[in-house]
């Protein structure tokens, strides 16, 4: 909900304690008492490796940031809904049962309305209205997963409010289906199951084919990941997200008509060598081949940084990124810029686009040593290429949805 700024302490929580302040921001914009204000919050994502293959029952390997959407939130006497924005003009009115109606300042209603509909239908219509006041840290459109941090900090927050006792999976669908139905992104699973799950120190080894998972702490010892925000807008992001989804179902049909699978990620690189002749269209068959090494590197990542193997893992951060340049092709001139500039660095072992692509972020594993000195020539490089100023982040993580005490 609003551009990267830089005040988050190390722990997540605004700067002056300001997540703790919210209640009496709340007061201010509607009124009464803050006594009976709650605050909810839930994480911003990046996904270490295990791009594009959530959708493909792949295993990916997101971590939780300390970058956060708040939501105070307050329950009303009577059917009315009332939601402002601290970052954003105006407010938005409807009453239970009636959808809000998106303006240019609130686009972001349409998820609102999606969590709603999905809150209601599992349990029932609220017992009453509600004011909320949103106030966000994270940068909406940068790959970062602000859609998946607004669904499950609203969802959250109206089980917590309302009592509605609904386990955090199952928020976690509630939220997807949202994106899918009100948001028209068919996105696979990992984005709000990291929101949801995420835990301080860790990353997720996630198998979205059966949402088994594992906490896999994220020991990177002298070196830091550096998340570069290429300020491009993802103006092509949703329609090729929904574009490269079908390519793969078609590439999963045709495979199945000679092996027995149900998910692309279930094919190793052999059987992939082995059976892509049988997939007629060529840029078919090179998304699949993405979605099938792509998985590979995911367990290969996981191996290497629990062996503490930070070379490999830079190395495999690399070839995911181009991969996704060259086979799935969804990385875009600034990402790719950003790449390149960080790979001229010294103290970079890796660097890759994060999330859907075609604008948005990357990320780069740098050593500590070098950050200041990285930031400013990717920064310089990045500029004279694209003539757009990126903004960097040292990506610390974060914990899942939950409530400010």
């Amino acid at each position: 909900m609003s551009n990267f700024k830089d005040d988050s302490s190390p722990n997540g929580s605004l700067s002056g304690a300001f997540a703790n302040d919210l209640p009496g921001e709340f007061a201010k914009r509607f009124g009464g008492s803050s006594d009976t204000v709650r605050v909810f919050a839930a994480p911003a994502r990046i996904n270490l490796i295990g791009e594009h293959i959530d959708y493909n029952g792949g295993k990916v390997f997101p971590v939780a940031l300390d970058r956060y959407l708040y939501a105070a939130i307050r329950k009303r006497n009577d059917d009315s809904i009332i939601v402002r924005n601290m970052d954003l003009p105006g407010e938005f009115r409807t009453t239970l049962g009636s959808p809000f109606v998106a303006n240019a300042n609130g686009d972001y209603v349409k998820y609102l309305n999606g969590i709603l509909f999905g809150v209601q239908k599992a349990k029932g219509v609220l017992g009453s209205g509600f004011e909320m006041l949103l106030f966000s840290t994270v940068p909406m459109g940068a790959g970062v997963s602000s859609s998946a941090a607004l669904e499950l900090c609203f969802s959250y927050a109206l089980s917590e409010l309302y009592g509605l006792g609904i386990d955090r999976l199952d928020l976690v669908k509630i939220s997807q289906k949202a994106e899918h139905d009100f948001a028209g992104v068919q996105c696979g699973i990992m984005d709000q199951f990291a929101v949801a799950f995420g835990k301080k120190d860790n990353a997720i080894l996630l198998d979205t084919a059966s949402l088994e998972y594992e906490l896999v702490p994220l020991l990177l010892g002298d070196y830091r990941i550096v998340l570069m925000n290429s300020n491009k807008p993802r103006a092509l992001a949703d329609s090729k997200y929904n574009e490269r989804l079908a390519e793969c179902r078609r590439g999963l049909a045709e495979l199945q008509n000679i092996v027995s699978i149900k998910n692309l990620c279930e094919l190793s690189n052999r059987q992939f060598e082995e059976y892509s002749a049988s997939i007629g269209d060529e840029t078919v068959r090179r998304r699949v081949r993405h979605c099938v090494s792509e998985n590979v590197r995911v367990l290969q990542s996981v191996d290497a940084l629990k062996a503490g193997d930070l070379r490999s893992f830079g190395k495999l951060m690399c070839e995911s990124h181009c991969s996704l340049r060259d086979d799935y092709e969804v990385s875009g001139s600034a990402l790719d810029a950003l790449y390149d500039e960080a790979m001229l660095q010294e103290g970079c072992l890796g660097a890759r686009m994060t999330g859907a692509g075609f604008g948005g972020c990357a990320i780069a594993l740098v050593h500590k040593d070098r950050v200041d000195a990285f930031i400013r020539e990717v920064a310089l490089g990045y500029m004279a290429k694209t003539s757009i100023e990126a903004r960097f982040y040292i990506a610390g993580t974060g914990e899942g949805a939950h409530e400010i005490s």
